[in-house]
């Protein structure tokens, strides 16, 4: 077969490409570059950050706002400069994409999503909701499972579903993900220290030292940050810090975990308990967040192998399987 297969998952801070019999190709910030006027693309995902970091007229532009939020204009930019970097110059032979999306999108939203994936050079063009591509992209047999937790913590939201035999039961979309974590420091900081976190060091933070639980040695780490009377100072912060930190935005998580195994039949329900929920997406790669919603949501709860990478790896093996996705009319060819 000389047509590629190419899965896309487009989040809020980060877009990952998966290409069939190549696994992971692009992995790079959800971000473009726009010149001062917006008429033109200038550069996008990494080269995009980097010119942006270097000053200038360029404006930023992210086609994924907030988690569930979507510029479609930019998004099919983005979509269409990602296919000509897998696909080259010569479309003889045009692949067959599917893309992620939030589940909560109108019929009016993914009909436009699906247009601008054909207008990029698609020969057929799917959608499919990212909680189940990342159940897929987990290894769980979706259509055959009695019933199965998906918990995918993403940047700007975190979507959860419960799943049994091919279709989403109940489901959530909860709109806090990591970056709610890292605002959640940076507040911590501002009330206990009273200084202001540099950029990006909150999130440093969180993956150096941060953790769901209680850690269980005392780490530390040295941020920048700047004072109150707006000089820049070095502060030492402690892993229980951002532990305490960033409690409850998980524990608002857990309750949508648990709401969503309400909303299940009750036919459904020793399934779900039994198999518990799988975790996924960037947010799952936090120290203790397993143990974390085990011991919170009353759930059996593990992490995905990989977990950063399951919507990509799930949306693009699912085009083998494309029975749900045509029984949903989410297509174009």
């Amino acid at each position: 077969m000389l047509s590629k297969k190419i899965g896309i998952d487009l989040g809020t801070s980060t877009v990952l490409v998966y290409v069939k019999g190549e696994g992971i190709v692009v992995n790079e910030p959800a971000l473009m570059a726009i010149d001062e006027k917006g008429a033109r693309v200038l550069a996008v995902g990494r080269a995009a950050s980097e010119l942006l970091g270097r000053g200038g007229k360029a404006r930023a532009i992210r086609p994924v706002r907030d988690g569930d939020g979507m510029d479609y204009d930019a998004a099919g930019a983005m979509v269409q400069h990602l296919i000509g970097r897998i696909v080259g110059r010569q479309r003889i032979f045009r692949p067959d994409v599917m893309l992620s999306v939030p589940p909560m999108v109108t019929g009016v939203e993914r009909r436009a999503v699906l247009e601008a994936t054909m207008h990029a050079g698609a020969k057929t063009a799917y959608l499919i909701d990212k909680p189940m591509a990342a159940a897929i992209g987990a290894r769980v047999s979706v259509a055959t499972t009695e019933g199965i937790l998906l918990v995918n913590l993403g940047a700007g939201s975190t979507d959860v579903a419960a799943i049994a035999l091919g279709e989403m039961l109940a489901l959530e979309s909860i709109p806090i993900g990591g970056a709610a974590l890292d605002r959640a420091i940076e507040e911590a900081v501002a009330a206990t220290h009273g200084v202001r976190l540099q950029p990006g060091e909150a999130e440093r933070a969180k993956v150096g030292v941060g953790s769901a639980t209680r850690p269980a040695a005392e780490a530390w780490l040295e941020l920048a940050a700047v004072g109150a009377d707006g000089r820049s100072q070095r502060l030492r912060l402690s892993g229980k810090e951002v532990q305490i930190a960033i409690q409850a935005p998980l524990l608002a998580i857990a309750g949508g975990l648990q709401r969503v195994m309400a909303q299940a039949s009750e036919d459904r329900h020793p399934s779900l308990k039994r198999n518990g929920a799988i975790l996924t997406g960037g947010g799952a790669q936090l120290r203790g967040i397993a143990e974390f919603f085990t011991a919170q949501a009353g759930i059996p709860a593990r992490v995905a192998r990989d977990p950063q990478s399951c919507v990509a790896v799930g949306t693009g093996m699912a085009l083998d399987n494309l029975q749900v996705i045509r029984r949903g009319q989410h297509y174009i060819t």
